[in-house]
């Protein structure tokens, strides 16, 4: 199992006053490193399963990654539509608050085929062991996705959206794809898991080389997530590592309010599905941003609605608590 010592850690400046509060999910993901597979599933690729929303979080249409292409016989796909799929991270469950957060964001945005990828059946127990063995689950993911591309499901409207250890799993579909002359036009990776991937020790991780355009959104650098560009346009909120503004500035190594900024990732990517305030500059740095020596530099949009002719990494600040987006007061 993997220790604390394994965990990369750094010392940062506390955002609000040390204290150590406890909940009834703090030690869940402790709880889910110690399991081998959640609960009613098997694992194996095959148990691998394509959850399409359409209306509500609470029901989603389940689909095997092997018979993936009974997808497009739903009355309810519509290929007109972009088709975005969320790839979650380490011990995470389909029904957790970064699931649930995300596919809500995307239902009341409205535009998209929504889809999850829900690989928990892989992601419970050692990280260091599914770290290793992720290149071949995402080269089978990749082989159900390209199944769909030959199908008819159109390759321009594809978006692959990963939290941490999913941002590379997404990651190895789009190379699986590229590699057999389809090049995914967006990834997305939101914090992607840091430990054992830079530098890839235990497998590759996601590089700018794997879509048309790869965004990547850091909030916790050098921690749980990577402190290093990994795409073409690295987005830096804060300065992209712990503890982001509203997190606690101690907590218990591996609890869930450990995580806080890890998932601010994926909280800033569900508030900018549904407004525009999450703005950014480019820049050298966190540092010479704070005092303002890049504002020649043009505004431009942190999340979904970032443009694939972005290039660099950019930086804002942000509020403490929804809604995090401060506009342009955050690039002043």
């Amino acid at each position: 199992m993997i220790t604390l010592s394994e965990i990369t850690s750094i010392f940062c400046e506390a955002q609000r006053e040390p204290t150590l509060p406890l909940s009834n999910i703090s030690f869940r993901q402790v709880a889910r490193v110690l399991s081998d597979t959640p609960r009613g599933r098997i694992p194996v690729i095959e148990d691998i399963v394509i959850r399409h929303y359409t209306t509500n979080v609470t029901s989603p249409t389940s689909h095997r990654i092997g018979n993936i292409k009974s997808i497009l016989k739903d009355p309810k796909f519509d290929r007109n539509k972009s088709t975005v799929i969320y790839m979650h991270g380490y011990v995470e469950l389909f029904t957790d608050d970064s699931i649930v957060t995300v596919m809500s964001a995307y239902l009341r945005a409205g535009g998209y085929n929504v889809m999850l990828l829900d690989w928990s059946n892989l992601a419970f127990g050692n990280y260091i062991i599914i770290a290793k063995t992720l290149p071949t689950a995402g080269e089978h993911v990749g082989k159900a996705l390209l199944k769909l591309l030959k199908k008819g499901l159109p390759l321009k409207s594809l978006h692959l959206v990963g939290h941490s250890m999913g941002c590379h799993l997404a990651s190895y579909a789009a190379r699986y794809i590229g590699s057999r002359g389809f090049t995914v036009p967006r990834l997305t990776g939101l914090d992607p898991a840091y430990p054992f991937y830079y530098p890839p020790i235990a497998a590759p991780h996601m590089s700018a080389s794997d879509a048309a355009f790869v965004d990547v959104i850091h909030t916790d650098g050098g921690y749980f997530g990577t402190p290093s560009s990994t795409g073409h346009a690295d987005f830096w909120p804060n300065g992209g590592q712990s503890r982001q503004p509203g997190c606690i500035s101690a907590t218990i190594p591996l609890t869930s309010e450990d995580f806080c900024s890890h998932w601010r990732s994926w909280t800033f990517w569900a508030e900018s599905l549904l407004s525009d305030g999450l703005l950014a500059r480019r820049c050298v740095d966190y540092d010479t941003f704070l005092r303002g020596e890049c504002q020649e530099e043009s505004i431009v949009s942190m999340g979904v609605r970032a443009t694939s002719d972005l290039r660099g990494n950019y930086y804002l600040r942000t509020g403490a608590k929804s809604p995090y987006g401060l506009g342009v007061r955050g690039v002043s």
